[in-house]
């Protein structure tokens, strides 16, 4: 399989590619800095901007699925990077005939009811959005963009906070409604996570949550 990683340089985007050469995909990872992946295993590296659409639509081109783990960290500032990121990505797929997408969002934009999980709320209320509400309205913004999509095979996968840990191997994912106790998950499984989905029609046209 031939697969295009936007975000290739974050920590979840450099575990994807890895775990993909493991297993035998070609993959072609957009970058705006392409030295940024020295020490990665891209098959095919592609400089660019996601927010040039003319970019992003040549890197689609050719490819047999798209995974999307665009971010911009912990930055409190206002963006763009992934709603138009995202539209950029979707009229490339649609223009190019690439069927499947897999698209990295958060649980914590929609936190879990108080009922069930009173300090997870407080904490994501609280705490997470008024401090990132910037870069969570933008992130909304891409959600409604992909779930308004009727003929692309996308899976939104909601993780839990992220971290630098090691894979466990184990996780629990929740298809279609909430997961509870979403507290974390390592880029790197959250990476094989997205390498074992890519090929499983139960996830298309899925929103899916993952953490330990």
């Amino acid at each position: 399989m031939n697969i295009v990683v936007f975000g290739a340089t974050g920590g979840t985007g450099r575990h994807f590619l890895e775990l993909a050469a493991r297993a035998g995909h070609a993959t072609v990872a957009f970058a705006r800095d392409p030295l940024a992946l020295a020490d990665a295993r891209p098959t095919t590296i592609r400089q660019g901007d996601v927010l040039d659409p003319d970019a992003v639509a040549r890197a689609v081109r050719g490819a047999d699925a798209v995974v999307s783990a665009l971010g911009i960290g912990y930055s409190r500032a206002a963006t763009t990077v992934y709603s138009a990121g995202t539209d950029h990505i979707l009229r490339a797929m649609r223009a190019s005939g690439v069927g499947r997408l897999l698209c990295v969002s958060t649980t914590s934009l929609n936190p879990a009811p108080w009922r069930a999980a009173p300090l997870q709320r407080a904490l994501t209320s609280g705490l997470l959005h008024p401090m990132l509400r910037r870069p969570y309205a933008d992130m909304a913004r891409m959600e409604r963009l992909l779930l308004a999509d009727t003929g692309l095979d996308w899976t939104l996968v909601r993780a839990a906070r992220l971290t630098g840990g090691r894979a466990r191997g184990r996780y629990r994912t929740a298809a279609g409604h909430r997961l509870p106790g979403a507290w974390s998950i390592a880029r790197a499984d959250l990476a094989h996570y997205l390498l074992d989905a890519l090929a499983d029609p139960a996830a298309h046209r899925t929103v899916v949550e993952i953490a330990y």
